[in-house]
Parts: structure tokens; C-alpha cells; sequence
């Protein structure tokens, strides 16, 4: 995969006829739709989820299967945690999967692209906020098994977020 901040080229998993594209016009509206229905509190919020990305302050890169979007992760290259921001690390904003789509290694494949995206801009660090309950089980384990460790911090809110942060593997994708 060839990518640098906001281009990255389609990658495709044979097998399942998977295809992660970066959120475009052409794919922008389909990006909108699937953060109403599975992430975002309607289209007003979706489209300021992507605002900035479509402007070079994040990327966006969707899964597509059967030309449905099944998944998405998002990057903010500047975070507004603290944290990541003063050590010049970006934060992995939002990955989600489909329902129906889960368990199926969408997640994997979103997390390679965002990884390899980062890493052909010269990062090789990236922070991830997860939720501190059962739900978000299968995110915790999956970024474990990807290097992120906790910070030995929670984000200062009132929903309990971990902060994680890992060294981009070489050639992991």
C-alpha cells in the first residue's frame, strides 16, 4: 500500500473481496451514512466527524464490501488530548465495524491501513482512546495483540477512557 497524509491507494484482501479505500467525494456520502447508522448521533454530527479530514487534519479510510461500507477507522493527525498532542502523536479517533461485519477481522485490516497510512508519513507512533467496560472487550483485546499499552492514565471526563499508545511495527501491513 502506497499512502502518504490523506492518499492512500486501495488495498484488497482477496479472500473476502474486503477493499479499504480513503473517504472521498466519490465515497463520502457512504462514509456519512454508515457513521449515522452504527457510530454518530445523526448526519449533522457524521459530517463534522469528517470536516477536517476532507481538509488535512485527519484521514478517513472506510472498508467496503459488495460496494456496502462495513467499516471505518479515522485518524486526527493533531489530537486535542493533551497528551498525544505535546509528544506530537496522533490518535486513532474512531474505528467501527458493522454489526453484521464483526469478528471477521475488518478491524484488523482498517488497523493496518491506518497504521501503514501513518507510517509512510514518517509516524511511527499513534495513541488510541478506548472505553474502560465489557462492551469495548474485543477493541481492548485487539489493540493488546497490536503493541498498544496503557499510559497509566484515564482521560479527564466523565466516560472512563484508557489511553494506549503504540510503536508502529515495521511492515506490519
Amino acid at each position: 500500500m502506497t499512502a502518504h497524509r490523506g492518499v492512500v491507494s486501495v488495498l484488497c484482501h482477496e479472500r473476502s473481496r474486503r477493499v479499504i479505500q480513503p473517504v472521498g467525494e466519490d465515497n463520502f456520502d457512504r462514509a456519512v451514512q454508515f457513521l449515522i447508522e452504527w457510530v454518530s448521533d445523526g448526519e449533522p454530527a457524521a459530517r463534522e466527524h469528517l470536516a477536517d479530514h476532507a481538509t488535512g487534519g485527519g484521514a478517513s479510510l472506510i472498508a467496503v464490501r459488495n460496494n456496502n461500507v462495513i467499516g471505518i477507522v479515522t485518524i486526527r493527525w493533531q489530537s486535542n488530548y493533551a497528551g498525544f498532542r505535546d509528544h506530537g502523536i496522533p490518535l486513532v479517533h474512531q474505528i467501527a465495524v458493522a454489526g453484521p461485519s464483526r469478528r471477521l477481522g475488518v478491524a484488523t485490516l482498517l488497523m493496518d491501513a491506518a497504521e501503514g497510512l501513518a507510517r509512510d508519513g514518517g509516524i511511527m507512533t499513534l495513541g488510541i482512546t478506548v472505553g474502560l467496560f465489557d462492551e469495548y472487550g474485543p477493541a481492548q483485546r485487539l489493540y493488546a495483540l497490536r503493541g498498544y499499552v496503557p499510559r497509566g492514565e484515564e482521560l479527564e471526563s466523565t466516560e472512563r477512557r484508557g489511553i494506549l499508545v503504540s510503536k508502529i511495527a515495521e511492515g506490519r501491513c
